[in-house]
């Protein structure tokens, strides 16, 4: 099996340690979407938000006679942006957040993701990890 190297696009036949060099480097890293979780929990200024968004008022029908409530605070609002925001790797995790937890939230965005290559002997870098090799140290 013919495979290009990584960094110069020489063909090395069958790579094995003995022409080749398997690494984890530097230049490996390539960025993907990536789904992350996101949980969302309360602080300080959003518990005193939701307080400020279940007051009520009381007025008086049209009638006069019947009072009724509504909100105080009709438009006001909690944005996600204004809750702390924790990465977590799984939903599961959120529980360990207690009550204080909101919701859990998906986002795709860019993570660097660790990568490995091969590449001819003459293309090894001193910063490269070798996992095995002409340059793997015994």
């Amino acid at each position: 099996m013919i495979i290009k190297c990584f960094r110069c696009d020489k063909e090395i036949d069958t790579p094995d340690e003995h022409n080749a060099d398997y690494i984890v480097a530097p230049d490996t890293i390539a960025k993907e979407l990536r789904e992350t979780l996101i949980a969302l929990k309360h602080n300080q200024a959003t518990l005193a938000k939701e307080a400020q968004m279940k007051e009520v008022e009381t007025y008086l029908d049209e009638d006069g006679i019947t009072e009724l409530t509504r909100p105080k605070y009709p438009d006001l609002a909690i944005a996600d942006s204004e809750y702390d925001a924790i990465e977590i790797p799984n939903i599961e995790a959120s529980k360990a957040i207690g009550e204080d937890l909101v919701k859990v939230i998906a986002e795709v965005k860019d993570k660097d993701i660790q990568k490995t290559g091969i590449i001819c002997p003459k293309c090894y870098k001193p910063t490269d990890t070798v996992i095995w090799g002409v340059h793997k140290k015994k």
